[in-house]
């Protein structure tokens, strides 16, 4: 089957539906304008749909860039339309396969290998080669990332940040348990000294390691504790699981035993909201999270994921831009012209990215520019995640086919121990059958 008959067996989506449901009404009227005519002042004006996935302060700050874009483009203008996290790529499916794909989308690095059939191949397109009529060129990225962006030989991605795990703590209950808070622990030894100190000392919760406790964010933070031990999910073969063994079943343990040993937290907490209230010591939380801690007026600091096993890890992504599979009768040659230089031109502006989103952005030129160096944002954390970035520290989610399966299948186990309703081991073991019977097919 091929790309285009497999992308149709999707459920379609009309034009309508497509903007309704990625909410485009209320994502047009936060960049300040209606539709653009495609002729104004006799001059013709191409209008590109750009479609992602951002919320909270990653939606306010691309908001900025696109509201740029328009400012300083006379022939090109970005519609901007906000989807749902948890519907994304199936509406970007749905979308290709009904022939209204948007122009210009966001792709994680983690997830090409199950997108690309979405996707215009870069380097390969009707058009021509896309990164050489914008002028894209490799050198000016981080080259990591750069490199994540090529499936089968084909490259689909153009990289837009890093983005990864670490540490906010806050500073006054540091000083209320008596904690240095220009010292925040990096060892296991010294974290947990810390988050009993905050416990016993405070009366406030101490740690809380997933953000909101999403299931997804609790499958990371026993990932990100795993793969410090040195764990993989799946065999090297891509064909059966392997983390029921000892380290995912160590990491595992440490994670239960935080919330019902340790009793550093409870469970169903939100730790996003603890932070924000100021009841909270230490959170695991993305770089995303600056603009609300900021906002929360929290005297708060940040630091690296401390090292809690073998070797110090944290989980990461990249989100990149795209060119999603266009029909011609929708996008001529042109228009896939124009939207490669949007991607470029959205990434020279990405310093914007990082002061307002915080994230790391993968354009060279604009992870080093004086606006982003003398934020706030990159002195006091955005500085520390790209250390850890340069450091190896980062790890990639599972890069697999079936990976949003495997996923899915290891998630609510691991959310069922954390709540205490599970044994680690019985979870693990259940969620090995289970990525089994996904793998197998």
């Amino acid at each position: 089957m091929g790309w285009r008959e497999e992308l149709e067996h999707s459920t379609p989506v009309s034009r309508r539906t497509f903007l309704k449901t990625t909410a485009a009404a209320a994502a047009v009227a936060a960049v300040g304008s209606a539709r653009i005519p495609s002729v104004m002042a006799q001059e013709r004006v191409t209008t590109l749909d750009y479609y992602t996935l951002f919320h909270s302060g990653d939606a306010a700050a691309m908001e900025r860039i696109v509201r740029l874009f328009n400012t300083e483009n006379r022939a090109v203008k970005l519609n901007l339309l906000q989807g749902q996290w948890a519907e994304y790529y199936a509406q970007l499916f749905a979308a290709v396969g009904s022939g209204n794909a948007p122009h210009v989308g966001i792709c994680h690095s983690s997830r090409v290998m199950d997108v690309y059939r979405a996707l215009t191949p870069l380097e390969e397109s009707r058009a021509g080669n896309l990164l050489d009529a914008a002028g894209i060129r490799a050198p000016q990225y981080t080259k990591s990332v750069w490199d994540a962006g090529v499936f089968e030989g084909k490259r689909y991605l153009v990289p837009l940040d890093t983005h990864m795990f670490g540490m906010w703590y806050n500073k006054d209950l540091f000083r209320r348990a008596g904690l240095d808070p220009d010292k925040p622990p990096e060892s296991r030894e010294d974290f947990e000294r810390a988050a009993d100190a905050i416990k016993t000392r405070t009366g406030q919760f101490a740690f809380h390691p997933a953000e909101d406790a999403l299931p997804r964010k609790l499958r990371r933070a026993w990932e990100y504790l795993f793969w410090g031990g040195g764990g993989s999910l799946l065999t090297p073969d891509g064909k059966r699981a392997a983390f029921n063994d000892e380290r995912g079943l160590r990491a595992l343990d440490y994670l239960v035993g935080m919330i019902h040993r340790r009793g550093w937290n409870a469970p169903g907490t939100d730790g996003f909201k603890q932070f924000a209230a100021g009841q909270l010591g230490m959170l695991i939380a993305g770089n995303w999270y600056f603009p609300t801690a900021k906002a929360a007026g929290v005297n708060f600091g940040f630091h690296y994921v401390p090292k809690f096993f073998e070797k110090p890890t944290t989980w990461g992504d990249s989100h990149n831009l795209v060119i999603p599979r266009q029909r011609p009768e929708r996008a001529s040659d042109d228009v896939l012209v124009a939207a490669a230089k949007a991607i470029k031109w959205i990434n020279e502006r990405s310093s914007i990215w990082g002061i307002y989103g915080g994230h790391i952005p993968a354009f060279l030129p604009a992870q080093r520019a004086k606006d982003l160096q003398e934020s706030e944002t990159w002195q006091i954390a955005l500085s520390k995640f790209a250390y850890m970035a340069n450091q190896g520290w980062l790890h990639y989610p599972l890069v697999h086919p079936l990976a949003p399966r495997v996923h899915a299948a290891v998630e609510p186990h691991i959310q069922e121990a954390y709540n205490g309703r599970l044994t680690p081991k019985d979870a693990l073991t259940r969620a090995e059958a289970e990525v089994n019977r996904v793998l197998i097919g």
